[in-house]
C-alpha cells in the first residue's frame, strides 16, 4: 500500500508544484542568507586567524545544507538550521574549553574535539522530547509560555551577536554606523508596513514579500557601509567579515579526526569534561525545545503523531554534524513559516533551500568575504524584531490584561514577562557568554513551569474547597 502512495503522490507533484518549490526555496535561501553569515561570524570569532569568520560560516551553512538534506526522509515542510539560543550554548562551551587548553598551538583542534563532544551529549539529550509527558507539555503549553523563550532568545540575539559586531563600528565612526544602522531598520520595517498595509498587495502575497525585509535592510547596510564608513574603517576595525573567502576545501580543516581527541585528551583538564558535559545537556535541551515549539506553533500544523520522527531525524542531523565539525541544528519557527508563506507546497522546498545555499556557497564566496560586520549585526538585529510579532503581543493583552481575564491567564502573562525580563538581565550581564540566549530564557521557563503548576493546584485546592462549603 506505501508504495501505491508515493507513486500516486509522485504523479501528482506536477511541473508547478515543482516551480513553486524551486522559488520558494531559492527565495528563502537568499533571504536568511544573511542570517546564516551572521550567526557563523558570531560563531568564527572563538576560531583562530583571519579565517575564522569564513570557517564559521561555513559552519553553519554546511550544517543547514545537511538538515535540509536529511528532512527528504519525512513529509513535513520543515526548515532546520542553526539558532542563536542553541548557538550560544555551544560557543560558551567551546570559549571554556579553548580557555582551559594548556596545549595553545593546538588550541584549534581542541575547540573542534570539544564542540564533537557537546554535540554528542546534545543529540542524546534530544531524544528526550520522545518521551509522552515531554510532547504533552510543549503541545498543552499555553503560548505565552512557549513563544516567550523564542522572545528571550531574540533579546540575547540584540544583546549578543549584533552588540559585538556594532562595537567595532562605533568606535571608528559613531554617527555615520549610528545613520547607517537606523537607515537599514527603517527600510526594512518600513517594507514590511507596506507589504502589510499596501491595497495593492493580496493576502496570498503579502507575507511572502514582507519576508524580504531582511534583505532589504542587509542591502541597505551594505551601501551604507561603502558609501560612509569604508573609508574611516581602513585600519580593520569595523570591516569585512575577511579577506579569505568560503572555500568548499575549508570543510576538510573542520572534520574531527582521532588525533583530534587525542590532543583534547592531553591538553584539556580532567575536571573539563564534566563541565563540557553538562553544557552538552544544556545545549540538548535548548535544541529540542526550539524544535518542539517549531512543531507546536509552525504554520505547517505538523500532528503530535509526527513529533517523533522530526525529533529522531533532528538528533541524527546532530551526531551526524559532531564528527564533521559543523555547528549545531534544530526545526526553526521563523523560517519554516517563511518558507510556507513563500507557497513551498511539498519537503521538496526544503531540498532546493539546500541547493540554493549551496550554490551561493560556492559561486559567491568571494562576495560573501566582501560583507561588512555592520550588515551583519543590522541582519541579526532585524531577525530579533521579527521575532516578537504582534499576534503574540494581541494574545498577552487580551489573556492577561482583558477587564474579564481569568487567574490563570494573568498569572501567565507575568510568567511571560518574567521570561523577558530573565533573558535582557542574563544577556547583559553576561553578553559576550550568550547565556542571554539559552541559559535565561530556559531557567525562565523552567521556573515559570513550576510557578504554573503551583497555581493551578492551588486554584485547584480553592475550588474543592468551595465544592466542599457548599
Amino acid at each position: 500500500m506505501t508504495p501505491l502512495i508515493e507513486h500516486k503522490e509522485c504523479k501528482a507533484y506536477s511541473l508547478i508544484a515543482c516551480g513553486k518549490d524551486l522559488l520558494a526555496g531559492g527565495l528563502t535561501a537568499a533571504i536568511f542568507y544573511a542570517e546564516y553569515t551572521g550567526l557563523g561570524a558570531a560563531l568564527g570569532n572563538l576560531l583562530p586567524g583571519k579565517a575564522g569568520p569564513a570557517l564559521g560560516i561555513t559552519m553553519v551553512i554546511a550544517a543547514v545544507i545537511v538538515s535540509s538534506v536529511m528532512a527528504l526522509f519525512l513529509r513535513q515542510r520543515l526548515l532546520a538550521g542553526t539558532r542563536a539560543a542553541s548557538l550560544a550554548v555551544l560557543i560558551v562551551g567551546m570559549r571554556f574549553a579553548a580557555e582551559n587548553t594548556s596545549d595553545i598551538s593546538h588550541r584549534f583542534d581542541i575547540v573542534m574535539a570539544a564542540l564533537a563532544v557537546m554535540l554528542l551529549v546534545a543529540s542524546a539529550t534530544q531524544l528526550l522530547g520522545l518521551l509522552p509527558c515531554v510532547q504533552s507539555f510543549i503541545y498543552h503549553s499555553h503560548v505565552a509560555l512557549r513563544k516567550g523563550f523564542i522572545f528571550a532568545t531574540a533579546v540575547g540575539i540584540v544583546v549578543g551577536l549584533a552588540s559585538t559586531q556594532l562595537d567595532s563600528c562605533l568606535q571608528v565612526s559613531p554617527v555615520a554606523t549610528l545613520t547607517v544602522t537606523t537607515a537599514s531598520i527603517a527600510a526594512a520595517m518600513g517594507w514590511g508596513y507596506w507589504c502589510v498595509h499596501s491595497p495593492a498587495s493580496n493576502g496570498a502575497w503579502r507575507r511572502s514579500l514582507g519576508s524580504f525585509s531582511m534583505l532589504i535592510g542587509a542591502g541597505v547596510a551594505v551601501t551604507g557601509y561603502y558609501i560612509w564608513v569604508v573609508d574611516a574603517a581602513v585600519g580593520g576595525a569595523c570591516g569585512t567579515l575577511g579577506t579569505v573567502g568560503l572555500q568548499p576545501s575549508q570543510l576538510t580543516q573542520l572534520v574531527v579526526s582521532p588525533n583530534r581527541f587525542y590532543l583534547a585528551g592531553a591538553g584539556l583538564p580532567v575536571w573539563v569534561w564534566p563541565m563540557l558535559i553538562a553544557v552538552g545537556l544544556l545545549l540538548g535541551g535548548v535544541l529540542l525545545l526550539e524544535s518542539l515549539t517549531t512543531l507546536r506553533d509552525s504554520d505547517d500544523r505538523t500532528p503530535i503523531n509526527a513529533w517523533s520522527s522530526q525529533i529522531k531525524l533532528q538528533a541524527l542531523v546532530n551526531m551526524l554534524c559532531a564528527p564533521l565539525g559543523l555547528a549545531c541544528t534544530s526545526l526553526s519557527l521563523s523560517r519554516t513559516n517563511a518558507l510556507l508563506s513563500a507557497k513551498g507546497e511539498t519537503r521538496a522546498a526544503v531540498f532546493f533551500h539546500a541547493l540554493a545555499l549551496a550554490a551561493i556557497f560556492l559561486f559567491l564566496d568571494a562576495w560573501i568575504a566582501k560583507v561588512p560586520q555592520l550588515a551583519v549585526a543590522v541582519a541579526l538585529l532585524l531577525v530579533a524584531i521579527q521575532m516578537i510579532d504582534g499576534e503574540m503581543r494581541n494574545t498577552v493583552w487580551r489573556d492577561g490584561y482583558a477587564s474579564e481575564a481569568r487567574q490563570v491567564n494573568i498569572n501567565i502573562t507575568w510568567i511571560f514577562w518574567a521570561i523577558l525580563s530573565c533573558g535582557v538581565v542574563a544577556g547583559s550581564a553576561l553578553r559576550y557568554f550568550g547565556w542571554g540566549f539559552g541559559g535565561g530564557p530556559l531557567i525562565a521557563l523552567m521556573l515559570g513551569s513550576i510557578a504554573m503548576t503551583l497555581s493551578a493546584a492551588r486554584s485547584k485546592r480553592l475550588r474543592s474547597a468551595g465544592n466542599a462549603q457548599a
